[in-house]
């Protein structure tokens, strides 16, 4: 039973790994929209990167970018249409 724990943990942790590993692809979060600068960058279990941007005082705003750089759906009407693709930053909590 140990080591049956012990092999979930592993493959749990290799899954993840390769999601947000070095060979693993997601959107570029531009540094700023508008006059919000970019405060969160993350990528959920579907590799849609999660960019959020905020100012003191203002409302946040979201972009969510699949692993091309393409804007997804919620996204804000002020998100670029697409981006550049980087390594792929922390899973979102």
């Amino acid at each position: 039973m140990k080591n049956l724990l012990t092999l979930l943990a592993a493959m749990t942790s290799l899954s993840a790994y390769t999601l947000v590993g070095v060979h693993a692809t997601c959107a570029a979060c531009p540094p700023s929209l508008g006059n919000l600068a970019s405060t969160i960058r993350c990528v959920d279990n579907k590799g849609i990167t999660f960019c959020n941007y905020e100012k003191a005082g203002i409302t946040s705003r979201h972009c969510y970018y699949n692993n091309k750089g393409e804007i997804q759906i919620h996204s804000n009407a002020l998100c670029q249409g697409k981006v550049q693709t980087t390594t792929c930053p922390s899973l979102c909590k």
